[in-house]
């Protein structure tokens, strides 16, 4: 079978040989053929064709083995995929590589590793013990949804764990924190200090004295340094890109907190050569790494844009809603304040003012907004500012855990694509329903399909290191939409496996502007290519999360085999 090809016009003087559908020039023979098993194409109709070619780092020809197979040359290398199936890399279209690679750097209390409350605080002690005084200490991953019975210290408790240490704990969420009087003194945080505002503060007592916790990243960022130190951060960096390529992913988007671009450069490198392509969006603190024009040349590494919060997290009560939280005894553990609804972190004069002069200058904006309530002052935002310039998208949606369905007619209207962070429904699911803010309100979550039909190009997240970003599980909730306790949420607006594939890769690239160089295999394309065990256009949901990379070419270059990186 040949299949139609859609051809970047850039690519057009490659393959210039007339009447061809997808198979190049047969005077140009490929370096590499994939054939004996299925290629999933991800063009237009969702094709599977029979085989592909390389050349250079770009796609040659796909379609047919037999076609496919008559431009072979002496010297052109066969693989056999073996019944495995060929398919385009992964475009993590939001994901937060530096800020893993600096947490990495914690001790782990998540969830995931303790289920009690008492294993959580035992290895923290055994952590402590193993520090020299003075040392700060770092602990990340403390989650009273997936610890149920998880109960947060106070300041002065902190104070009797670690009295010669400065202490700090960092949510899995990355919104909440906790120190101890050591660390906030040597942070010169007192009680005096004040607040960065709009959603982010130190929280106090009836007395006016510092609780131990701290709303938001602005907050805590003094308390953060020791974490960030370049230095301390390029292995665990290098080990943060290797991990993604292992998980199919050949283009990460780092949306804000970013290691120095020319780190993530070298970081990047094997044998002088790039082995993942990144995209870095900026947050405002990082300016001075915004180029003074955007660059396109090249391909491996691009600031793309910037990076606003107009809310928080559902979990730190900061995320901003028509709806009150509820009272409960879960949100009084997470600290949030019965009744209330979160606040915007911007004021609509300023937003408007950001996403006019960022757009002039031909940035894209990337807007995190996780409650309704700010999705829609961010959808009026957008609306007051005006026809934006630049390519499209000029605006992105983060998040988008309560963007009612009924949002996405507007958000077509106004040009704005949405990446959801799926996984909310997963793990917080019934969380979210039970204890934070309700049934009715949690049964607005994340309507993907919706964002089909009206032709966004939604993408899936992780938001990692929140969650893993693995790509088939971001899959499998975006079709079943099952909690952990079996809650179906939302289900209408579960997905098919072709609209879940075309969500973690070509969806992913028309977001970062990439969709004529990368996210399905066409020719012209990048050759950004993974071999996955099974296909999962015939896999259940159920299993779909078993699926496994074994290869990924970038460039077609193979950077990733499985069991072993390549060196």
């Amino acid at each position: 079978m040949k299949l139609q090809a859609c051809l970047p016009l850039r690519r057009m003087m490659l393959l210039a040989c007339a009447g061809l559908l997808l198979v190049g020039c047969k005077g140009s023979n490929p370096d590499v053929i994939f054939y004996g098993g299925p290629v999933l194409t991800v063009d237009a109709q969702d094709h599977v064709a029979q085989a592909l070619a390389i050349r250079d780092g770009v796609i040659t020809a796909v379609g047919s083995s037999e076609d496919v197979m008559a431009t072979r040359g002496a010297g052109t290398l066969l693989v056999d995929l073996k019944g495995r199936t060929l398919m385009p890399g992964f475009v993590a279209a939001h994901e937060h590589p530096s800020i893993t690679a600096v947490f990495s750097g914690a001790v782990d209390l998540s969830g995931f590793r303790y289920r009690s409350n008492a294993q959580v605080w035992q290895a923290l002690r055994q952590a402590i013990a193993e520090q020299p005084k003075g040392a700060w200490i770092y602990a990340g991953g403390l989650d009273a949804i997936l610890t149920p019975d998880l109960k947060i210290p106070s300041r002065q408790e902190l104070d009797a764990m670690a009295p010669d240490n400065p202490l700090v704990l960092v949510s899995q969420t990355l919104h909440s924190f906790w120190a101890n009087s050591r660390a906030f003194a040597e942070a010169g945080i007192g009680r005096d200090s004040p607040d960065p505002g709009a959603g982010s503060y130190y929280e106090r007592d009836a007395q006016g004295d510092l609780t131990g916790f701290v709303a938001e990243t602005r907050a805590a960022a003094p308390l953060l340094k020791g974490l960030k130190s370049p230095w301390k951060v390029y292995n665990r960096y290098v080990d943060v890109l290797d991990g993604l390529l292992a998980r199919g992913v050949t283009s990460v988007a780092s949306l804000g907190y970013n290691v120095p671009p020319m780190l993530a450069k070298v970081a990047a490198s094997r044998q002088l050569r790039p082995r993942i392509r990144q995209f870095f969006y900026l947050v405002e603190d990082e300016l001075q790494y915004l180029p003074d024009i955007p660059d396109t040349q090249d391909p491996y590494f691009r600031v793309l844009g910037l990076k606003l919060w107009h809310d928080g997290s559902p979990y730190t009560g900061s995320m901003y809603t028509s709806k009150p939280y509820l009272d409960s005894p879960l949100g009084r553990t997470l600290g949030i304040r019965a009744g209330s609804h979160g606040q915007a972190m911007i004021e609509e004069a300023a937003l408007v003012e950001k996403i006019q002069r960022y757009t002039a200058a031909g940035w894209q904006v990337a807007i995190h907004s996780q409650g309704d309530a700010s999705n829609a002052a961010v959808l009026h935002a957008i609306e007051l500012a005006g026809p934006l310039a630049g390519a499209t998208p000029s605006v992105r949606l983060e998040h988008g855990v309560f963007l009612p369905a009924e949002r996405m007619q507007q958000l077509a209207q106004l040009q704005v694509t949405p990446s959801f962070h799926i996984h909310h429904i997963k793990f917080y699911g019934d969380a979210l329903a039970q204890s934070i803010v309700g049934l009715q309100a949690a049964w607005q979550t994340l309507p993907v399909r919706s964002a089909f039909d009206y032709g966004v190009h939604p993408t899936l997240h992780a938001d990692s290191p929140m969650f893993a970003p693995d790509g088939f599980a971001l899959m499998q909730t975006a079709m079943n939409r099952r909690t952990g306790l079996g809650l179906l949420l939302n289900p209408q607006q579960g997905i098919t496996v072709q609209q879940a594939v075309r969500a973690m890769t070509i969806n992913g690239a028309w977001q970062l502007r990439l969709a004529a160089q990368t996210g399905s295999l066409e020719v012209g394309k990048w050759a950004d290519l993974q071999i996955v065990d099974r296909n999962p256009y015939e896999s259940s949901v159920e299993t779909l999360d078993t699926i496994r990379t074994q290869e990924v070419y970038v460039g077609g270059r193979l950077q990733y085999q499985a069991i072993h990186m390549v060196q």
